[in-house]
């Protein structure tokens, strides 16, 4: 697997492959992605020099970064290339950060994607804190709470 992840300005590509994924981002949180791309951190995984996924993160303190959006072109899900977009950018966060936080939306919405998106999480080691319903901007959507412990 050839595939290199570095950090990138390649905010309109990021948020094609978002675009490309209506089932994960409804038009709100496109324009958010539009907007969060451009402020924070955008990281993007690369195969062969073409972009295939991105992630966003914000640092919420000295100690703690946050993940807001994750994507991955459909035809490359399940094929590991978001695991190691994902491990890698923590491997490198873990020398500055102790956690990263990530929200989703809630086990109590059975909704088929985002039971991949928990369970996507679950494999990475982040775990479930909170749950908070309705959460402020969501449309009334459940919000869960992950994090993950990056160094002690």
């Amino acid at each position: 697997m050839n595939i290199e992840i570095k950090q990138t300005n390649e905010c309109k590509k990021a948020y094609e492959i978002a675009k490309s994924l209506p089932e994960y981002f409804h038009k709100d949180g496109l324009k958010s992605i539009e907007r969060d791309t451009k402020n924070h951190m955008l990281f993007g995984a690369y195969l062969n020099n073409e972009l295939i996924g991105f992630a966003v993160y914000k640092e919420i303190n000295n100690e703690a970064i946050e993940m807001l959006w994750l994507g991955i072109l459909r035809q490359y899900h399940r094929k590991g290339y978001g695991k190691i977009l994902v491990e890698r950018n923590l491997a490198e966060f873990s020398k500055k950060y102790k956690v990263c936080k990530v929200k989703t939306i809630s086990d109590s919405d059975d909704y088929e994607p985002y039971k991949k998106t928990r369970a996507f999480y679950r494999n990475l080691g982040f775990i479930p804190i909170e749950t908070i319903s309705p959460y402020p901007g969501w449309d009334n959507d459940p919000c869960q709470i992950f994090v993950k412990f990056l160094h002690a």
